[in-house]
């Protein structure tokens, strides 16, 4: 019997070749939807932004061996030498969404942050100096975190209210040793705006009477302070095919020391008897209103160190449709500072803190995975997925500053259109649910604050989309 076979054509191929990748990303995305509905519910998510573009946004984060890609060269300087392009340009504009929750488990009673939105800016432009060597400016922002929790929230004597905004601003060299070789660097300055809130209380004494106890006064404590820190970053990328490269950056950390203004917050006092309960006595509040004038708010040490990473990538460019790539990245979390918590000093001399919040920050490794499809000659889908390592330990987690590990899952499109290309990304952020006993607090006269037996559960949940436009020059 003789076998017939059947001569498959270059268009057959090329539609077999599409039903493969295709099949590949479907995989993928697959995976990524079954490891998002497995995962714990949602807990605040990284500090770290894993990109401000809407294409490092859709991939992930996942790039740094990503050649012929101007936002990957945000990543790692050295993919600008592998642009094609003389002259290039990209601009996004977007949003950094984040919400947290605190339920304490004993009574159940749930509290929501506001402060919930933050615009997202990116830029990138290339510049082709020769064949070898390519100059780029970028601007992005590396670090984000924002929540502010109402008054009845049981853990704000540690802290109310927290923000952190980093704005990159960097120049960029990308140089080919040779067509497998290239090497990058950047150096910029980076701008760190932070705020904080706690609340404390004070003993509100009987004007009339020395030595008297009336009640407690709750006042909120503000800092905030803005500075530039130097930041730069190192990159390599090898090409030992056409189909496979394998790219490396070191990303350094970010440190400057913060010149802090401390005063009273916006939230007015708020007054208690002296066993922390209400309604306070007659006459305290006039008293602690009139001790306010006379007491110095003073902010705490002002350093701050954001982490550096460093990170591992490969890509294979599977056929003419399809690309994906893994990252794997090292965070240098042990470094991490924020800065002290602000105190009061009362007249008398009496200095009063909060308990202020953990020290301990430490070290970890996450990843990124993404794939991309061109659909058309004019259309190309992006899907991602990222784990982030935890940057506190779970008993130190808190719904302001957050460090527990987390995830996200991210989509994109790009459309050439305009003489260019427009490009959307979004990212849906999550994490590990985490339960910590050292929220919970009660403050008396006789006892000052003490940390009370109780556990509370920290959840949370985060968007990141961004919508851009790139051009050739």
């Amino acid at each position: 019997m003789v076998r017939k076979t059947t001569r498959r054509g270059p268009s057959a191929l090329k539609v077999l070749n599409a039903q493969r990748a295709q099949r590949v990303l479907c995989t993928l995305g697959s995976l990524g939807l079954l490891a998002g509905l497995g995962a714990p519910r949602l807990a605040a998510q990284s500090w770290a932004l894993p990109a401000s573009d809407p294409v490092g946004i859709a991939r992930s984060g996942a790039g740094v061996a990503y050649g012929n890609s101007l936002e990957a060269a945000s990543l790692n300087p050295a993919l600008l030498a592998t642009l094609r392009d003389g002259n290039s340009a990209y601009v996004g504009l977007g949003l950094e969404m984040m919400a947290a929750k605190a339920t304490l488990q004993a009574n159940q009673m749930v509290q929501y942050s506001t402060d919930r939105n933050q615009v997202l800016p990116s830029l990138g432009v290339a510049w082709r100096l020769n064949a070898d060597t390519v100059l780029g400016l970028k601007v992005d922002e590396p670090f984000m975190r924002h929540a502010s929790l109402p008054e009845t929230y049981t853990g704000r004597f540690g802290g109310q209210s927290f923000k952190l905004e980093t704005h990159r601003l960097e120049g960029q060299l990308g140089w080919a040793a040779n067509p497998n070789w290239a090497f990058g660097a950047s150096l910029g300055v980076t701008q760190i705006e932070y705020s904080w809130d706690n609340e404390i209380r004070t003993t509100v004494y009987n004007p009339r009477l020395a030595g008297s106890v009336l009640g407690l006064m709750e006042s909120d404590l503000h800092q905030e302070g803005k500075a530039y820190a130097p930041s730069y970053s190192l990159g390599f990328r090898w090409a030992p095919n056409s189909r496979w490269t394998l790219g490396g950056t070191y990303v350094g950390a970010i440190s400057a020391t913060l010149p802090l203004n401390a005063g009273y917050g916006g939230n007015g006092p708020s007054f208690y008897t002296a066993t922390g309960t209400t309604p306070a006595p007659t006459g305290t509040s006039a008293a602690g209103t009139a001790q306010m004038g006379t007491t110095t708010v003073h902010s705490g040490s002002g350093g701050i160190t954001l982490p550096g990473k460093l990170t591992l990538g490969v890509r294979q460019r599977l056929n003419t449709l399809f690309t994906w790539e893994l990252d794997l990245r090292y965070v240098m979390g042990s470094a991490t500072q924020l800065p002290g918590a602000p105190s009061a000093t009362l007249a008398g001399g009496t200095s009063v803190s909060g308990p202020g919040i953990s020290s301990q920050f430490r070290n970890g490794v996450g990843g990124s995975l993404m794939g991309e499809l061109t659909l058309t000659k004019r259309l190309v889908a992006r899907a991602g997925a990222a784990m982030y390592s935890a940057l506190r330990a779970d008993n130190d987690v808190d719904p302001l500053v957050g460090g527990a590990k987390s995830s996200g899952f991210s989509a994109g499109l790009g459309l050439k259109a305009f003489h260019g290309e427009i490009n959307v990304g979004y990212q849906y952020r999550q994490g590990q649910n985490v339960n910590t006993p050292n929220l919970d607090g009660a403050w008396t006269v006789r006892n000052g604050y003490q940390a009370a037996q109780g556990t509370t559960r920290v959840e949370g949940m985060g968007h990141l989309w961004s919508v851009g436009f790139k051009r050739t020059f």
